[in-house]
């Protein structure tokens, strides 16, 4: 009881953290560069789509210069864009398309350039000026290395009949620093990056092939059903996009994905998300795109 009675409330007053601004941008063969730039938001603030409208950072001077030539990107409301480039973002940020006047994320606003498209092995640097900010970064398109091979496999309990593993064969070029982010798409639902690890890399396969399973990609926001993790159903038609990234656009999402496995809880073990923005935080990344479509049996 003494005890007890001296049990007191104890409130930590967090100050807050400087804003900066974040990139999230990305540049595949054949297709237009995509840049969405945001404000930062507190760590413990939920983010709702309206908060992540509001985040956006308009009238930027964003350009994108390769082999010479300098491309100024304009500012584009998703809404506006083609339905083949609002499928390209997507891919990379889970949204369901098409995006509409109505939709809640109408008021969201994209940087692009229909007169550059990417092309592999080719390196692009991104200059962004807003708010007084100047904020570079480089990245490059890695040549495609496809999968050989995709099948898919029974769930190891067999009374799960309806239940199947996807598996990949892999060969990988006999130079080392070969990396890899997959998204899968099952049926008519959008590509999703992997749940828990979205990237690969060669540093302990490099020159080998690989047979090895392929989780399913889910949203971020997804409540995973353990029961259910990583498994397609028969009669799925999955499509798989495998992207070859350069080694700094690896670091991102290793980073990222190994902080968010950590629940994000600031209190414990700290995790660098490395970031190739000088200036401020985020991704300006290539990739290096083959697609595959496999249906399950």
């Amino acid at each position: 009881m003494g005890l007890v009675s001296c049990e007191e409330d104890i409130a930590i007053e967090l100050a807050p953290g400087e804003e900066k601004l974040i990139v999230q941008g990305h540049i595949e063969q054949g297709a237009p560069p995509f840049v969405i730039l945001t404000h930062s938001t507190p760590i413990f603030r939920a983010v709702e789509t309206a908060a992540f409208a509001n985040s956006i950072v308009h009238q930027a001077n964003v350009s994108v210069r390769v082999s010479g030539t300098t491309y100024l990107l304009q500012e584009v409301l998703l809404a506006n864009l083609s339905e083949e480039h609002q499928q390209i973002l997507s891919e990379q940020f889970g949204f369901a398309v098409p995006v509409t006047a109505n939709s809640s994320l109408a008021k969201v606003t994209v940087y692009t350039s229909t007169e550059l498209k990417g092309e592999a092995g080719k390196s692009y640097n991104l200059q962004i000026t807003a708010e007084s900010q100047t904020l570079t970064a480089t990245t490059s398109i890695p040549n495609p290395a496809p999968v050989d091979s995709l099948w898919f496999k029974p769930h190891p309990n067999a009374q799960n009949d309806r239940l199947v593993t996807l598996w990949y064969r892999y060969s990988d070029p006999d130079t080392l620093g070969n990396n890899v982010r997959f998204f899968t798409s099952r049926n008519s639902e959008p590509f999703y990056p992997g749940y828990q690890a979205s990237v690969l890399t060669d540093e302990f396969v490099n020159n080998r092939t690989i047979n090895f399973p392929l989780e399913r990609g889910y949203p971020k926001s997804a409540k995973v059903d353990l029961e259910t993790y990583s498994y397609f159903n028969k009669g799925d038609t999955v499509r798989l996009k495998w992207a070859a990234i350069d080694y700094q656009h690896y670091q991102f999402w290793f980073t990222l994905e190994a902080d968010r496995a950590s629940n994000g809880n600031p209190l414990g073990f700290p995790t660098t998300v490395r970031s190739n923005i000088k200036g401020g935080l985020g991704i300006w990344g290539g990739y290096g795109v083959s697609r595959h479509t496999v249906i399950s049996r």
